[in-house]
């Protein structure tokens, strides 16, 4: 199958280790810098592109350094960039992701270059061409809260393609009913799943099956919550289960962990899986991502990916 990726692409600086106390400190040691790509979009299509599809983005960078770098990373990975566009008002979205002894992230960011993506951005040809069509980050991209998912959305299910959303949390709208703002939105989602974090800022309910019940009135096929450490909620509306994460890995930084989940959720899906299945897949790839730095560093090939799936899952089965 072929994947598009629309939203957020960013040139992520890792730090790490980082101390809590990092602002009491004069100086500290850290290992050497990492520069890598990062943002929902850009990670999920480096991803995709690691396990075997074929994958193109869409998104808005400058023509600066950062720019350039994630425009490279694409290339390397075998990522179609013909839908990026070019931003002249902003810089390309950046990051300082400070990372912790326990793995955990935080972010020093620029990024009023969100606010500049739009619907229109995104030409018919490039939704003609894949078989789903990803759009990350709603809630966090005004243009596209505000019409633009729905835009190409709805083009996207005319032609007959899958549409998959995720979230991020929005600190600026605190106030904002997001279940009836992003609505028109959700009318034409076939799959949605955010983070725990995410679903709750969006219904307001806190228990997984409460929350899922939300979405029950829009026309969805799958909906998901991803929880970290403690695995993830999916249901098809008709059935629902719990998926544990798989255990004994190591985590070393879990950014860009349910990034890596999305991905390997659609490369379950283009490879006959069912919802469920592929949430499990999807957990092994995740699994294998957090022992590495960076937000795609750690993600394995399909078939790495697959043998630890058939290994834990069938495992959990007995």
């Amino acid at each position: 199958m072929k994947m598009l990726c629309i939203g957020m692409m960013v040139c992520d600086t890792l730090l790490f280790p980082v101390p809590s106390n990092i602002l009491s400190l004069d100086s500290v040691k850290i290992d050497r810098p990492s520069v890598c790509c990062g943002g929902d979009a850009l990670n999920v299509a480096i991803g995709l592109a690691k396990l075997g599809n074929t994958v193109s983005i869409a998104g808005r960078i400058a023509k600066d350094a950062n720019g350039e770098f994630i425009l490279n990373e694409c290339r390397k990975f075998g990522v179609n960039t013909s839908g990026v566009v070019y931003e002249k008002e902003c810089a390309t979205a950046a990051s300082y992701v400070l990372i912790d002894e326990k793995g955990e992230r935080h972010f020093l960011t620029e990024k009023s270059i969100f606010a500049r993506l739009s619907g229109s951005d995104i030409d018919d040809q490039a939704i003609e061409e894949a078989d789903i069509v990803y759009i990350g980050s709603a809630m966090a991209m005004r243009e596209m809260d505000e019409g633009g998912i729905k835009d190409v959305f709805s083009r996207a299910r005319r032609l007959g393609k899958m549409t998959v959303m995720d979230a991020a949390v929005n600190l600026e709208d605190p106030e904002r009913d997001w279940l009836s703002f992003l609505a028109p939105a959700f009318m034409e989602t076939d799959v949605f799943f955010p983070s725990m974090d995410e679903a709750v800022k969006i219904t307001g309910q806190t228990e997984p099956e409460k929350i899922a019940e939300c979405f029950q009135e829009f026309p969805m096929r799958i909906f998901g919550i991803k929880m970290g450490a403690e695995g993830c909620f999916v249901t098809d509306f008709r059935e629902k289960r719990f998926i544990k994460c798989p255990t004994g890995l190591p985590v070393i930084d879990t950014t860009g962990a349910g990034d890596s989940f999305m991905a390997g959720l659609m490369s379950g899906w283009a490879e006959g899986m069912d919802p469920f299945s592929s949430a499990e897949f999807a957990s092994c790839v995740a699994a294998k991502n957090v022992g590495s730095i960076g937000g795609t560093a750690g993600i394995p090939k399909y078939e790495e990916a697959f043998d630890l799936y058939q290994s834990f899952y069938k495992r959990q089965c007995k």
